[in-house]
């Protein structure tokens, strides 16, 4: 059994979000009839190895992912809030929460965090809280989030002098029940709009096929700051020397670099039952190649441990490559005047299991998943203008 699984992230108190905030559950909350679609962590608790995020643009897609990547940054990493390089912090506020359910070592724990800026704008914890549980205690699906106010386990401001004197205000006591876990958490949300190859060493045959089956070889070595890069192809017989991961972009197509970076990390979060964030899946892959890392993330076979890839997409058709609908989350804004961005669960909105996804999105039938039809009409009327 892998040592630590997450269970939910909740945000709330953030003004981009309607009052539900956002939530999002990696416990299977629908019937589970076929156990290869989840992890069993101890029944009745059964964690999803997909989350999809999906929705039209300027919805809040990439916010939430940014989102849910602090909140396991925090959690698995121990990372500091104002650390340069940790997604998500910029969207918290005063007084914004976050609530971080997870599991280990037969325990249930929640962390409860409120944060606070200092009037340099310098993101800090006003408060924490962990809350835990045994495992054993939990009959049902609707026990696994349920806590007393009595079982309070650390509160950052009980702490002892000497504890709270090196515990940075920046740093989470979650540490204490989360150290040395051992889960990876790797994440390209960084890389979305900036396809660069990050994969060092020899990459195997096998795996160049897939993405080109005319690239033989590929090879990144590192001398301190010094990067050099060997690509072979099938028809030339000497082999590219290449010095800027730029000049590769020029010679290798999108789609293999994308899909080489993501399978780097795939097998670090598979080995370990890690998560693994990446912003517009679909973006340089072909329909198949998005079914083959998906189907591998589904396998009990290449996924034993129950790693989890959370993505987001704009291509719909490929939620129908997601088997369950408590998977799917929507992203859309808010029907009010003030246009706030919630997130709902598409099993919440749709009860039927005998309709293609996709055509539930693209026919609006949820309402806030298609383009308005009167902005692109009064687009078409914009580029007719004459000038």
């Amino acid at each position: 059994m892998s040592d630590l699984k997450i269970l939910k992230i909740h945000f709330d108190h953030i003004s981009l979000y309607n009052e539900k905030g956002l939530t999002i559950d990696f416990a299977a909350a629908d019937r589970v009839s076929d156990f290869s679609e989840v992890f069993e962590l101890k029944k009745p608790i059964y964690t999803q190895k997909l989350i999809a995020l999906a929705g039209i643009n300027a919805t809040g897609k990439t916010i939430a992912l940014k989102l849910i990547d602090l909140a396991m940054a925090v959690v698995l990493n121990h990372s500091s809030l104002n650390e340069a390089d940790l997604l998500g912090t910029s969207y918290l506020e005063d007084q914004s929460r976050m609530t971080v359910d997870f599991y280990r070592n037969g325990m249930i724990y929640e962390l409860e965090s409120i944060f606070q800026r200092d009037s340099t704008e310098r993101l800090t914890y006003r408060e924490e809280f962990i809350r835990r549980k045994p495992i054993q205690s939990v009959k049902t699906k609707k026990d696994i989030y349920s806590f007393d106010e009595t079982e309070v386990w650390i509160q950052r401001s009980n702490l002892q002098e000497e504890i709270q004197a090196v515990l940075q205000d920046d740093d989470s006591i979650a540490i204490v029940a989360a150290r040395n876990n051992g889960i990876s958490l790797r994440q390209s949300i960084s890389l979305t709009n900036m396809n660069l190859w990050a994969t060092v060493g020899k990459v195997p045959q096998e795996i160049l096929h897939v993405f080109d089956p005319m690239l033989d070889e590929l090879v990144t070595e590192v001398h301190g700051s010094d990067v050099s890069y060997t690509v072979k192809f099938q028809n030339r017989n000497r082999p590219y020397q290449l010095h800027n991961t730029y000049s590769l972009g020029n010679l290798i197509s999108s789609g293999t670099i994308k899909g080489q970076n993501l399978l780097s990390m795939m097998r670090d979060v598979l080995q370990t039952g890690g998560y693994l964030l990446v912003d517009e899946l679909e973006n340089h892959m072909n329909k198949m190649l998005v079914q083959m890392i998906l189907d591998i993330f589904k396998s009990p076979r290449m996924n034993p441990k129950g790693a989890c890839l959370i993505f987001t997409t704009h291509y719909v058709e490929i939620l129908d490559l997601v088997d369950r609908k408590d998977d799917i989350y929507i992203t859309r804004r808010s029907r009010d005047e003030q246009k706030l961005l919630e997130i709902i669960n598409y099993k919440d909105v749709v009860k039927r299991n005998d309709v293609k996804k996709s055509e539930v999105f693209l026919s609006n039938y949820i309402g806030g998943t298609a383009p308005s039809y009167e902005n692109m009409i009064a687009l078409e009327d914009a580029l007719c203008q004459k000038k």
